[in-house]
């Protein structure tokens, strides 16, 4: 079946289900204690159970799944065994200094992927999110702020992780204003009383609660377009390689065409089975990657590539 068709028709069921999937997607994160740090508290909703990713997937992957039988919803967390530091680049800096002299931080609190498979697992489209994530509707680390606000790309600080990625190389562009990355990078504020996702530049000022954010992924209206084909281009396609490697370094898995993609699907296999949710590295320096798997179980993808 053609791959736009398919889309198409994962859409309309979604739409059925808008309510549901807005209202417990902000449930997901109540169940979630907000006095945990920034780094705790998105770690907590993806792998503890009661809450954030296994709460989704009682309240909302089971009930689609029990209302139809075509299409198949599982939601995922994984703790990646690697956190990525990058240093902005010079010209950067000269035009926008960092608070932080080294002008080294951390280029993502939490990345969210979507991604719609076939019958056989193959890979149909998928989009993704990196999040800073922050406790106040304010910032606290300019550095993190003039990377998402102002660069236009960023060197991966460490040799041992960027040696080891498609690129083989630090410097990585980021997307171009025009280009979607305005909800490729996005800050998440998470409040008690109100969590939203807040679209870059940061003074523009602009956000929606995080229910409707999740909605608008799973519909693919939001986040960026990841090719595995480009994977090696050293722009958008290769920082989400690079974080999907860190989170499937020990998962083994078929080469369906998106190898590192395909490894973390394969993980998780079984998406009306609930109960293999999350992967845990282990390792303390980490950071959280929230996946959302959609199965047309009932048709063959024939123009994945277009």
């Amino acid at each position: 079946m053609d791959k736009h068709v398919i889309i198409a028709e994962i859409l309309d069921q979604l739409a059925t289900q808008k309510s549901l999937i807005i209202r417990e997607a902000e449930q997901a994160w109540l169940q979630c204690n907000f006095n945990l740090s920034e780094p705790e508290l998105v770690k907590s909703f993806a792998l503890e159970q009661g809450k954030g990713v296994d709460y989704l997937n009682k309240k909302v992957a089971k009930v689609i799944n029990s209302a139809q039988g075509r299409f198949a919803f599982k939601f995922a967390g994984i703790y990646t065994h690697q956190r990525p530091y990058i240093m902005r680049w010079s010209e950067n800096t000269k035009l926008h200094p960092s608070s932080n002299k080294s002008n080294k931080c951390e280029l993502s609190d939490l990345m969210l992927l979507a991604v719609i498979v076939d019958q056989d697992k193959e890979i149909i489209t998928s989009r993704a999110t990196f999040f800073q994530a922050k406790k106040d509707d304010k910032i606290n680390n300019n550095t993190q702020q003039y990377l998402y606000d102002f660069d236009n790309g960023f060197d991966y600080a460490s040799p041992s992780f960027w040696q080891a990625t498609a690129k083989a190389s630090p410097e990585r562009e980021l997307p171009a204003w025009d280009d979607e990355r305005s909800t490729a990078f996005q800050y998440l504020i998470l409040r008690s009383t109100d969590r939203r996702a807040k679209l870059t530049p940061w003074k523009i000022d602009h956000s929606h609660g995080f229910g409707f954010y999740f909605y608008r992924l799973l519909t693919m209206a939001t986040g960026k377009l990841y090719l595995d084909k480009e994977k090696a281009s050293g722009g958008w396609s290769s920082i989400v390689n690079d974080a999907l490697r860190m989170g499937n370094g020990k998962m083994g898995g078929k080469n369906r065409g998106s190898f590192d993609l395909d490894k973390l699907v394969d993980h998780f296999n079984s998406f009306k089975n609930h109960d293999n949710y999350f992967y845990d590295s282990g390792e303390k320096e980490g950071f959280p990657i929230i996946l959302a798997i959609i199965q047309d179980t009932e048709n063959k993808v024939s123009n994945p590539k277009s």
